[in-house]
């Protein structure tokens, strides 16, 4: 009886539910924004804000409050923030970072939510270190008169040297868990040390088998997230072409070629 290799057909589906992921977020992002517990949104060198979407791309990213619907009548509304200022500082050490929303719209408007609902508000930039750490980098702007288009349209400025416009999904930067090791040992383990695509056993050569994370998310370790492959098989993940260019791919299949003959 000839059993069915499924595993292009399971890396097709794959690449689609990532296509799907990508074009929802970049869709969400450009209208009403996403939430967010600020542990999604990095900062440059310069600490300017950005985050990295499903599909590799990166985007500056402004954040705000939504929620005012307990806010007093007479207070002001909130700030948008383009850097790492004091304020969100201060926000993430009291895990404030949920009341925050991602958002990208290019007009100045920005979706808050009232006690009646939802409606769009002008929001002024923080002008706590926000403003003045963009003055320092591109031209000048002032607090009621920030230019949001002219901003998200120009490129962000010294961004980490190993993170490009062809990031993999493996170079998320500050997001693998702390034990990722000890979390990708006991997968390999409980699959006996055989790849899930191709089902090649890899006790002789365990330093080629890899835990990959099937959605991207590399924050996402349930057992359901996580693959493991053989490097041969990583290297045909989406985004995952560069593995090929690793000694340790050519290595792998002399590997299999000197056992198979």
């Amino acid at each position: 009886m000839k059993i069915t290799d499924f595993s292009e057909l399971w890396r097709a589906v794959n690449k689609v539910k990532i296509d799907i992921i990508a074009k929802t977020e970049i869709t969400l992002f450009e209208n009403e924004g996403l939430d967010t517990d600020l542990s999604d949104v990095y900062t440059s060198k310069k600490g300017e804000l950005y985050t990295v979407l499903k599909d590799g791309t990166i985007r500056k990213t402004i954040v705000h409050i939504c929620d005012i619907s307990r806010y007093k009548a007479e207070w002001d509304l909130p700030k948008f923030h383009i850097f790492e200022c004091g304020t969100l500082t201060k926000m993430r050490g009291a895990d404030r970072g949920h009341r925050y929303k991602k958002a990208s719209r290019n007009d100045g408007k920005f979706w808050m939510i009232h006690a009646l609902g939802g409606k769009y508000e002008h929001l002024n930039i923080c002008n706590y270190n926000c403003l003045e750490q963009h003055n320092s980098i591109y031209d000048h702007q002032t607090v009621g008169g920030f230019d949001v288009k002219h901003y998200l349209d120009t490129p962000i400025q010294h961004i980490h040297p190993y993170i490009t416009n062809e990031l993999d999904m493996t170079t998320i930067p500050s997001s693998y868990a702390t034990n990722w090791s000890d979390i990708s040992k006991e997968r390999k383990q409980y699959h006996k040390w055989i790849c899930q695509a191709c089902f090649y056993d890899l006790n002789h050569c365990k330093k080629y088998l890899h835990t990959h994370h099937v959605n991207a998310d590399i924050t996402n370790n349930k057992h359901e997230n996580l693959k493991v492959l053989c490097i041969e098989c990583h290297a045909k993940e989406f985004r995952h072409g560069h593995i090929k260019k690793k000694l340790e791919y050519e290595e792998f299949l002399q590997i299999k070629e000197s056992y198979a003959s």
